[in-house]
């Protein structure tokens, strides 16, 4: 896990360094540069996991050709190392780096569909003199690109391209992604004019002066076979789980996991128990039990008292990480500049969760993402099983009843009743008629799928999950931890879509197949727990209380009267009348006016700020 920045001719030695040194927080542990002649630059920040030697050091170089920088992990480096040593490979380190550049010799593009990881990454072929590039299927590791008919750069961070533009702008298409920040991040596109995004799923060869890109891997292209029946499904996942589990506590510095007390990242635990105390993985993590929960006491927000039933049961330590968002008013600006992206939701939960693992040494983290987009977890995505449900009555009963008992009897959070429901539906078809998927694996794939299924691959591929990856990869990385994620193990992506809807609708509960699949290892009260909140502040309480006075002031500031990118007063009215508590504000409506006010703060950072005050915005207040 570390921050990668290459440019094509080489660059400038002291713009070069400025930018990779605006990655020193995805790789703590060192950097290097290395250049040939002028033809590329290429430098790395690196975060020690695996042999964390100087012998793992980056970038890293191969046969005398090759020369790699490489942000992620390679879980299944071990298997695939070995199958190169029986064909005549040797190595020096005991490193996944240096396994990829054997598998990319030995297979060249082809050795992606045999890696089991996370993985954004550029290899220069010297004797060929071209580049190649690569993001891993689901997109947990970023790259970003500029390419301008003179220049190509890319990095890790879009803010290490920045010193190489000379004028940062919004994107021209700036307000309509911002509109909705979930619906930006499974393009190319980005909030910075001239700035791309490399596509998930695909490699690049960049020569002549042209990028092109190829899709590798899109779910399904080999369907796993999927029991007709449920409790064969139900042991079939428990076994990918549980494998996924073990590769990914592969590492040579201690490890942990963030615990909600929600079904996702229980399981994740539950794997983590179930593996480390059978201990029969080459090179797991000596030092593995280790668990973290945010608590928000006195709130709605606050789950922790589940967290605790399941480290208990577990017998697993658990660190209670009490969130104060008095102590983070100061580091906000700081954080916008790391974050580098508008969302809803406010970051600080996420990235004091983080920041205690790193203080404790626990440098990997193994979570529960991914399991609401593969097996239904949302509250709307339930009414998406209605239509594959209609030849039923009694199931057309359990889906409309498990979508009711999914949220909290609370005043923050609503939902859908009556004609409420139909009209949704309805509205979402006629989204998705008017917002066709580009992608034609992934539509080709909807296409063949049933009514859920249909929904979760949008959720999965083009609009939640994906921003949801880019979330934890920033709140992790500003940190210096590694995050890894079980549940999106191909396998049991391929596994997940393969199964029809009546696998995760089931009996009255969400995501009903992982929920039988870790019940054995798993409290019942756990397992069987209908409602969900999901990991965020409560940010109602927040505003009026303890950032009410930070927000009084920007927005008395000369920096947001001049603001660009939003209405400086109504977002000062609308800020006032919810710290007032002039009106009933829900946890929905309360995001949308935080998620106005990260603009304003992308503006400050980004546009208004001048690149030395960008600069300092990199060193934490």
């Amino acid at each position: 896990m570390c921050g990668l920045l290459g440019a094509i001719p080489a660059a400038d030695p002291q713009t070069f360094s400025r930018a990779l040194g605006t990655l020193v927080h995805r790789g703590p542990d060192g950097g290097a540069v290395w250049t040939d002649g002028d033809r590329i630059t290429l430098g790395h920040r690196r975060l020690a996991i695996l042999d964390t030697s100087s012998a793992g050091d980056q970038p890293m170089h191969g046969l005398g050709r090759y020369h790699l920088i490489f942000n992620g992990e390679i879980y299944n480096f071990v298997e695939v190392r070995r199958d190169l040593e029986s064909k005549g490979h040797s190595f020096v380190s005991d490193s996944d780096t240096e396994v990829l550049i054997a598998a990319f010799a030995q297979w060249g593009p082809a050795c992606l569909e045999r890696l089991n990881g996370m993985w954004a990454f550029a290899l220069w072929d010297s004797q060929e003199q071209k580049l190649f590039l690569s993001r891993d299927r689901m997109g947990e590791k970023p790259l970003f690109y500029l390419h301008d008919g003179k220049r190509f750069i890319f990095a890790s961070e879009q803010k290490a391209l920045l010193p190489f533009l000379g004028q940062v702008r919004s994107s021209p298409r700036f307000q309509q992604l911002c509109r909705n920040p979930y619906l930006y991040e499974g393009t190319e596109e980005t909030l910075f004019a001239g700035i791309s995004r490399f596509p998930a799923g695909h490699f690049g060869w960049f020569a002549g002066g042209r990028l092109t890109k190829t899709r590798y891997w899109a779910p399904l292209q080999n369907r796993p076979d999927i029991p007709a029946d449920y409790g064969q499904q139900v042991e079939a996942l428990r076994a990918l789980l549980l494998d996924s589990c073990k590769m990914r506590m592969r590492s040579d510095v201690p490890i942990g996991t963030a615990l909600s007390g929600g079904i996702d990242s229980s399981a994740v635990a539950a794997a983590i128990a179930t593996a480390g105390k059978a201990h029969d993985s080459e090179r797991m993590a000596a030092n593995w039990q280790n668990a973290f929960v945010a608590s928000f006491p006195s709130t709605v927000m606050d789950e922790s008292h589940y967290a605790r039933m399941v480290a208990q049961h577990l017998d697993i330590p658990l660190t209670e990480v009490v969130i104060d968002p008095d102590k983070s008013v100061a580091q906000l600006e700081h954080w916008a500049w790391l974050f580098e992206e508008v969302h809803e939701v406010n970051p600080i939960p996420h990235i004091l969760l983080y920041q205690q693992m790193r203080k404790k040494g626990v440098i990997v983290s193994l979570d529960g993402h991914g399991g609401d987009e593969l097996f239904c977890g949302y509250e709307s995505s339930v009414l998406h099983a209605l239509p594959a449900a209609m030849g039923s009555s009694a199931d057309r009963r359990m889906v409309l009843g498990t979508y009711r008992d999914i949220h909290p009897r609370n005043a923050q959070f609503h939902g859908f009743s009556g004609i409420g429901i139909p009209l949704y539906l309805a509205r979402q078809k006629v989204r998705s008629l008017m917002r066709p998927n580009p992608d034609p694996a992934i539509a080709g794939l909807a296409a063949r799928s049933d009514s859920l299924n249909k929904h979760l691959l949008e959720l999965a591929f083009r609009t939640v999950l994906p921003t949801l990856l880019r979330n934890y990869d920033h709140y992790s990385m500003i940190s210096g931890v590694e995050v890894r994620i079980p549940l999106l193990d191909p396998r049991i992506v391929d596994f997940a879509f393969a199964l029809p809807w009546s696998s995760k609708v089931r009996g009255g509960f969400t995501k009903a197949i992982l929920r039988d699949a870790v019940a054995p290892w798993l409290p019942e009260e756990i397992v069987r727990r209908k409602t969900k909140i999901g990991f965020a502040p409560p940010i109602v309480d927040w505003m009026r209380g303890p950032l009410r006075a930070y927000l009084m002031d920007e927005i008395g500031s000369a920096s947001f009267r001049q603001a660009t990118l939003i209405d400086p007063a109504a977002l000062s009215q609308a800020i006032t009348t919810l710290i007032e508590g002039k009106d009933n504000a829900n946890l929905y409506s309360t995001e949308k006016v935080w998620k106005e006010f990260s603009v304003y703060l992308w503006e400050k950072v980004f546009l208004q700020a001048q690149p030395s005050r960008r600069e300092r915005l990199a060193i934490p207040a």
